[in-house]
C-alpha cells in the first residue's frame, strides 16, 4: 500500500477507558494518534464491570463494545462472533490486539480476520510467570495458538520480549517499540490544584504515584523513609488506590511517620501533573517486574527524575547519574540512601531533572505511533502481495 493510503485499524483490548490503568492510556494514545495522522481507527473492548459511566461519544475514535469475558478459560472462543462483527461494520486492514489472551487468542481464532496481518503487543500483565491465567490447565496452549498466528509482535521493553519468546520460540517477526509520553503536555506548568493539602508544598516531597499492592513495595518505600534523614520539611506524597492502603496507613503509623506521610489517593488530570512536576523526585520501589511503566515517562516528561529498583522494566528506562537512580529491590538502606541524596545535593537533582526532560523527547507519542504505522503499513503490503501472487508472505 501507499504512504498516503488511508489504514483501517483495530485495536482490540480486553480493557479501555473509562477503567485508568497503563494498557487503558496506551490504547487511548495510540488511537487518538493513528487518527491525527488522517487513519481510521476503531477500539474494540468488552462492557467494563461495574457502574461506570462511559463516555465513548466523547472520544475521537468510535469504540464498539461487546459482553464481558464470562470466563478466562470458558466461552472465550464466542467473543470471536464481536470481532467478526467490527470487521464487517469497519473493513479494517490489521488487528492490533493489546495482550496475548485472551485479545490475540480470540483473533488467532477468528476465521473472518484469518487474511488480515494481526499484530500484538504485551503490556506485561498477561505474560509475567505469576499470571494465574497462565497457570491454568490447557492456557499455556492457547497463548502459543495466539502467538503463532501473529504476524508480528510489539515489544514494549526487554521484559515482554523474553518472556513471549519463552511462551513462543517460533515467532515470525519481533518489534521493539517502546511505549510514549505526551511530552508537551507534562512539560507544560499547571496550577496547584484547589484544596491541595498545604502540607505538599512543591519542590518539598517525594511521590509514589501507582497501584498499592505488594508488588509496588510501597512498605519499602516507608521504612526507608522513617530512616532517610530527609529532614521535617520534606514529605512523601502516596498517590494511588489500592487494596494495601489500610496496611500502609497503619504502616506509617507504626513507623512514627504518619505526619509526614500524605495519603492522597488516586491522582488524575491536573492533579497528577501537578504533583509529578513539582516532586523532588518519583520513587518506584517496585519488588519483581514492570513492563514499562508510563509513570516513569511522564516523570521524566515533567522534569522529574526518578529512584526505582533494578528490576526488569526498570533497570533499562532509568540511567544512573543522568536520569535517576537504581536501587537493589527489598533493600530499604540503599533506598534511604538514595532519597538521602536527592534531598540533600538539589544541584545534582536539578541535573537529573534536565536530562529526563531530553530523554522523553525521544518517547513522544507522534513518534511512537509512527513506527507502530509503519509496521502495521509493510504488514499490509505483505499480505496484500501474498493475496495476489498466491503464495505466501515471507517473514520479516
Amino acid at each position: 500500500m501507499k504512504v498516503t493510503d488511508v489504514m483501517r485499524i483495530c485495536l482490540y483490548t480486553h480493557t479501555a477507558l473509562p477503567e485508568m490503568g497503563g494498557q487503558e492510556l496506551v490504547v487511548d494514545a495510540l488511537a487518538r494518534q493513528f487518527m491525527a495522522c488522517g487513519h481510521e481507527a476503531v477500539v474494540l473492548a468488552p462492557w467494563p464491570r461495574g457502574r461506570w459511566r462511559l463516555g465513548d461519544k466523547s472520544l475521537p475514535y468510535p469504540v464498539r463494545r461487546h459482553p464481558s469475558f464470562y470466563s478466562t478459560r470458558r466461552f472465550v472462543d464466542w467473543y470471536r462472533w464481536w470481532l467478526a462483527r467490527a470487521h464487517r461494520r469497519y473493513c479494517f486492514d490489521v488487528v492490533h490486539c493489546h495482550s496475548v489472551y485472551p485479545d490475540g487468542y480470540i483473533a488467532a481464532r477468528c476465521a473472518s480476520v484469518a487474511d488480515l496481518p494481526v499484530v500484538m503487543t504485551s503490556h506485561g500483565g498477561d505474560v509475567t510467570p505469576s499470571c494465574p491465567v497462565l497457570r491454568k490447565p490447557g492456557l499455556p496452549g492457547r497463548y502459543l495458538v495466539a502467538l503463532n498466528r501473529a504476524d508480528a509482535v510489539v515489544a514494549i521493553s526487554r521484559f515482554t520480549e523474553e518472556r513471549m519468546r519463552q511462551l513462543c520460540p517460533g515467532l515470525r517477526r519481533v518489534e521493539r517499540i517502546p511505549n510514549g509520553v505526551d511530552a508537551a503536555r507534562f512539560a507544560a506548568a499547571v496550577q496547584r490544584p484547589a484544596g491541595l493539602d498545604p502540607a505538599i508544598r512543591a519542590g518539598e516531597y517525594l511521590l509514589f504515584l501507582g497501584r498499592l499492592d505488594r508488588r509496588k513495595g510501597v512498605d519499602v518505600l516507608l521504612e526507608a523513609f522513617s530512616t532517610a534523614g530527609a529532614g521535617n520539611d520534606v514529605c512523601l506524597v502516596i498517590a494511588g488506590a489500592g487494596r494495601e492502603r489500610s496496611a500502609l496507613e497503619n504502616r506509617a503509623a507504626g513507623l512514627g511517620i504518619d505526619g509526614r506521610v500524605r495519603f492522597f489517593g488516586r491522582a488524575q488530570g491536573t492533579a497528577k501533573t501537578w504533583l509529578l512536576q513539582n516532586a523532588l523526585c518519583t520513587v518506584m520501589p517496585t519488588r519483581t517486574w514492570e513492563a514499562f511503566p508510563l509513570v516513569l515517562l511522564e516523570s521524566y516528561a515533567s522534569g522529574t527524575p526518578v529512584i526505582g529498583t533494578r528490576v526488569p522494566g526498570l533497570d533499562e528506562l532509568i540511567e544512573p547519574g543522568r536520569t535517576g537512580i537504581l536501587v537493589p529491590p527489598e533493600s530499604a538502606p540503599e533506598l534511604a540512601e538514595a532519597v538521602g541524596r536527592v534531598v540533600a545535593d538539589r544541584e545534582a537533582t536539578d541535573r537529573l531533572s534536565h536530562q529526563a526532560r531530553r530523554v522523553a523527547q525521544d518517547y513522544d507519542w507522534r513518534s511512537i505511533a509512527r513506527r507502530h504505522l509503519a509496521l502495521f503499513e509493510d504488514l499490509i503490503e505483505g499480505a496484500q502481495h501474498k493475496a495476489a501472487t498466491g503464495g505466501r508472505a515471507s517473514a520479516v
